[in-house]
């Protein structure tokens, strides 16, 4: 079974983004969280892109409680090579160091990987994927579709698209590093409500 890495994951991150609809992942994050719709088309890419693996969702060894967001297992043994857990915010929640949010989010994504390594065990790659939505504007006429629209508002009258992104990037950055190595990138998610939205990806890995 190949050794899944960060480049992989990676990988698979980016095509999960190319397989969505013209809009369609900018319409998911403007009116939920997206992080099961990249979940399950991530999974579906690495069932079918690694030979010798399966890639299993909400994923535990003995069929208990404790699962994982995504696994990738030996085809043969149903071994862990990998495991995957998922979080989502606004690149507005890590606007600030130092703020609740990025607090809140930093402790998830620490317990994830605590729970990731609990659940794969020894010889397991434990990784965390922090998914930001960053809306470039407010949607012009408000509306509770838009689940986080008097939010998206406030951050955009502080301070520019531009300038919101590179902060919650240098946060994310800065204080994922403390758990792992962080990969990142950016999926472009369309437009929907009149509004162009990017997801900012963040893939914690440990060693």
């Amino acid at each position: 079974m190949p050794e899944i890495t960060a480049e992989s994951l990676t990988w698979a991150i980016q095509k999960a983004g190319e397989s969505f609809a013209t809009n369609e992942l900018a319409y998911l994050a403007l009116t939920s969280k997206p992080e099961h719709a990249v979940r399950d088309r991530m999974a579906w890419i690495l069932h079918n892109g690694l030979p010798g693996c399966i890639a299993a969702r909400e994923w535990s060894p003995n069929g208990d409680r404790a699962r994982s967001d995504l696994a990738v297992l030996d085809a043969s043994s149903h071994k862990p090579s990998a495991v995957v857990e998922l979080k989502a915010a606004y690149t507005f929640d890590f606007a600030h160091d130092g703020q609740r949010a990025v607090d809140k989010y930093v402790r998830m994504v620490g317990s994830d990987l605590r729970k990731g390594s609990a659940v794969g065990g020894s010889g397991t790659r434990i990784f965390s994927l922090l998914l930001l939505t960053h809306p470039m504007s407010a949607p012009v006429q408000p509306t509770p579709v838009v689940k986080y629209g008097p939010e998206i508002a406030r951050s955009l009258c502080e301070r520019s698209a531009a300038d919101l992104a590179d902060a919650a990037r240098e946060t994310a950055v800065s204080r994922l590093s403390e758990m792992g190595s962080v990969s990142e990138g950016t999926l472009p998610a369309g437009t929907a409500f009149g509004v162009e939205v990017a997801i900012k990806y963040f893939l914690v890995s440990v060693d």
